[in-house]
């Protein structure tokens, strides 16, 4: 680990942030913030507007840093490849070229970008949320829930190092919802095996029945 870093993060610490501040025109969301999210399950939580998409966006390179370091001791010198990080924010509008891409199209893409994918956990994860009468439809034509319950699956099945979620409670039906709760609680072991550690980060504004969190960063809303 860089000798910069601080000493006391253990060996499975996935994330680490280091001074770090960043926001938009107006607004700050983090000053000076420091933090290390390890191997497991971890949440980012808060109510609406403490800035919990904005850190995802952070951690997944999407939102530029004004000062501080975000470092990834599991990858090559400390910086994030794309194929290390799994993340789709669910409020961003699709392009055009992914609003009309079947879902199956897109989950075939998914494949190819991520070394570690696991169609049998994808395939889980389908029958879980009951998603195998949508993966023939465009994009576009999913529901705000359904897309999210397909970012979820291909998420999981991505078996990528970091993977964030943002929100995944919203806008689903209530058999769904108990099915992310027991998704991510039966992941939460797998997750540390040190031989090839990993990192699932949620944003959400509660603690969620039956999950064991690894660690969680609360955030505060700003006066």
């Amino acid at each position: 680990m860089n000798s910069e870093l601080d000493d006391g993060c253990e060996s499975l610490c996935m994330v680490q942030a280091l001074q770090v501040s960043f926001g938009y025109p107006g607004r700050v969301v983090a000053h000076e913030a420091s933090h290390c999210w390890h191997a497991g399950l971890c949440l980012l939580q808060g109510d609406e507007g403490t800035g919990k998409t904005s850190w995802l966006k952070a951690l997944a390179g999407q939102l530029p840093l004004r000062m501080g370091l975000l470092h990834y001791p599991f990858a090559d010198n400390g910086r994030l490849a794309a194929s290390s990080c799994f993340w789709q924010d669910p409020r961003q509008p699709l392009n055009d070229v992914y609003s009309q891409m079947p879902a199956e199209s897109w989950v075939a893409l998914q494949r190819t970008l991520y070394p570690h994918w696991s169609q049998q956990q994808f395939e889980q994860h389908v029958q879980g949320f009951g998603l195998e009468p949508h993966l023939h439809k465009p994009l576009l034509a999913l529901s705000s829930g359904t897309q999210r319950k397909l970012w979820m699956a291909a998420g999981w099945a991505s078996a990528a190092e970091l993977v964030l979620i943002d929100e995944p409670l919203a806008a689903l039906d209530k058999p769904s919802a108990r099915y992310v709760q027991h998704a991510l609680a039966a992941m939460a072991a797998e997750l540390k095996n040190p031989a090839r550690p990993r990192s699932v980060i949620v944003a959400h504004w509660d603690a969620m029945q039956g999950v064991d969190w690894e660690d969680v960063m609360e955030l505060a809303t700003s006066p």
